[in-house]
């Protein structure tokens, strides 16, 4: 039986890569694994996000693999999955880098447009720091290499994805860290995949260490949490 897995549009690379209509990407990849270990097969819908939900509590797809219990609202409406993987949010700027936010007063941060950044906003909303809106993540990263920004707030793997092409953007450069998300599945309640198949798929992907894998396949570091 086919697993309809959904994915967020809008995704910047290596997590989702368009290309027509071939999707590609780390969220392709390890769900078609989770479905291969489940003995069955995944077909992918790109949707945006004000249809994700109503998709999946309508039973119209079965599960999204690329969510988290920090920011998904629907906890009492669906299942969710054991957490995959840990998606580690960083601001990356010039040698040397304060050790906290507070040490960026005055600065502009690359971010992304619509973007909600709670251990940021508080600086924004006051002042302190200034925010300089993009719509991808590719074209902030591509505004630091150049020089034409000092400091962007990324995710580590997009930044280690984007570093296999442009090796120069990590050069006299420091990251912060500022807050880790755990990447969870959310499973619809109506469809044709279980909290418990799921979560052992998980457990299979990771003991086997071809989460892992594919990870290093984009150039970054499987985060698991602790």
């Amino acid at each position: 039986m086919i697993i309809r897995a959904s994915i967020p549009a809008g995704l910047a690379p290596p997590l989702l890569i368009e290309d027509g209509d071939k999707k590609e990407g780390l969220i392709v990849d390890y769900t078609n694994a989770l479905a291969e270990a489940m003995g069955r097969k995944a077909q992918f819908s790109v949707v945006t996000r004000y249809r994700l939900l109503g998709y999946l509590l309508k039973g119209q797809m079965d599960i999204l693999c690329y969510t988290s219990p920090l920011w998904d609202t629907s906890q009492d409406k669906m299942d969710f999955s054991k957490t995959l993987f840990i998606k580690r949010e960083i601001i990356i700027g010039p040698s040397p880098m304060p050790e906290t936010v507070a040490g960026l007063k005055g600065k502009t941060l690359g971010t992304m447009l619509l973007y909600v950044y709670p251990a940021l906003d508080p600086y924004f909303s006051s002042g302190k720091i200034n925010r300089e809106d993009n719509v991808s993540e590719e074209a902030n990263l591509k505004k630091l290499l150049h020089g034409r920004i000092q400091y962007v707030v990324t995710d580590q793997i997009f930044l280690d994805y984007f570093r296999l092409k442009n090796p120069d953007i990590t050069k006299n450069r420091q990251s912060i860290f500022l807050k880790d998300y755990p990447i969870i599945c959310s499973i619809s309640r109506l469809g044709r995949v279980t909290k418990k198949d799921l979560d052992s798929a998980i457990l299979k992907l990771k003991s086997s260490g071809k989460l892992e894998h594919l990870f290093k396949k984009y150039g970054s570091t499987l985060i698991n949490p602790e």
